[in-house]
């Protein structure tokens, strides 16, 4: 995805310089601080994704090339953070962003709603194998669900096969019979490649369009974030970040159901999404991943029927959610908000 920081930039203040620490750990960061020697007024350390090295923070503040500089730390979150007149971490979703190039692909920007009688209730397309995506094939699985939706899971990052499996409470006792059958693939790969179960290598985009059947012929879409919380659960370290993963569903005029990290639906409310929480147990945004993944397969097993029922009686929302997306509103509340912050 295309990283555009063009709009954030314009609002920090001073000389601004931008590094890229997406990926790199805390120690390849100082080493990079080290090499840096232009002049600068405001240091933006963008990340694209998740900063998940919170014990690190002081120790890239603290650099000898930082000292008496503005300092921020870009993460694709929810938050906005100071830590102190020079030191900041700035939520700054890259996905929105950049959304034009799905919104290019449908070439009208006009409401019109999926039609009845769609082959599939829900929708869900898996490449990375994490833990959480894992689990939560596992239980459609065991539930017989996968068959009757629009399902994919590959095994890019397959952990499992040049590690045992880690003994851990979050791991059921059969876990390893369901990642014998990967990789998963039902009622995608047919429409494209006229084949079914093909693995597809990581980053192909077969699998990543609007036009796949998991946005056009699914009435349900269940987006599972690039992070939502970090594995073991039992350590409690939420992992926000929103991606396109999240934006796709609107603009596909889909009900989305998402298994993100906490505080995820609010924080989209807050931009001016509907968010269909009256489909889940009250509290979800709220819930831990596993008790998330449970919520998910239960309303996954009240069939097609239902959901379709539910979309038909829901266009308003939906056609809020399609008409938001194509407008530059949420563009305007996020700069505000960094606006504002500062």
């Amino acid at each position: 995805m295309k990283m555009n920081f063009a709009p954030l930039i314009k609002i920090l203040p001073g000389k601004v310089v931008r590094l890229d620490i997406s990926s790199k750990f805390p120690t390849d960061i100082i080493k990079l601080l080290d090499q840096y020697n232009d002049p600068f007024d405001t240091m933006l350390l963008t990340n694209g994704d998740v900063w998940r090295y919170f014990d690190s923070r002081d120790l890239i503040f603290n650099h000898p090339k930082l000292k008496h500089k503005k300092v921020f730390i870009h993460n694709c979150g929810y938050d906005n953070i100071k830590f102190s007149e020079n030191n900041y971490e700035i939520a700054f979703p890259l996905w929105y962003f950049d959304r034009f190039y799905f919104l290019n692909k449908t070439k009208s920007n006009s409401f019109i709603p999926l039609i009845k009688n769609l082959n599939y209730g829900f929708s869900c397309l898996n490449h990375r194998a994490s833990i959480d995506r894992i689990l939560l094939g596992y239980n459609l699985n065991k539930k017989n669900l996968l068959d009757d939706m629009v399902y994919s899971q590959h095994t890019y990052g397959n952990w499992w096969q040049t590690n045992s499996l880690p003994i851990n409470s979050d791991i059921p006792n059969d876990l390893q019979s369901y990642l014998d059958l990967l990789p998963i693939v039902h009622n995608t790969e047919e429409h494209l490649l006229g084949k079914m179960q093909q693995r597809l290598p990581y980053g192909g985009n077969q699998l990543d369009t609007i036009d796949h059947p998991a946005y056009i012929d699914a009435y349900c879409n269940i987006v599972t974030e690039s992070e939502c919380e970090e594995w073991p659960y039992c350590r409690n370290i939420n992992l926000p970040i929103i991606t396109e993963k999240t934006n796709k569903p609107f603009i596909t005029k889909q009900i989305p159901i998402f298994l993100a990290a906490r505080r995820h639906l609010n924080y989209l409310k807050g931009l001016g999404f509907e968010v269909m929480e009256d489909l889940l147990p009250s509290g979800y945004d709220e819930m831990p991943a596993l008790q998330k993944i449970n919520s998910i397969v239960n309303l996954v097993s009240k069939g097609k029927e239902f959901i379709q029922d539910y979309y038909f009686s829901h266009l308003k929302e939906i056609q809020h959610n399609y008409e938001l997306v194509n407008s530059d509103k949420v563009e305007q509340v996020i700069l505000q908000r960094i606006k504002d912050f500062l």
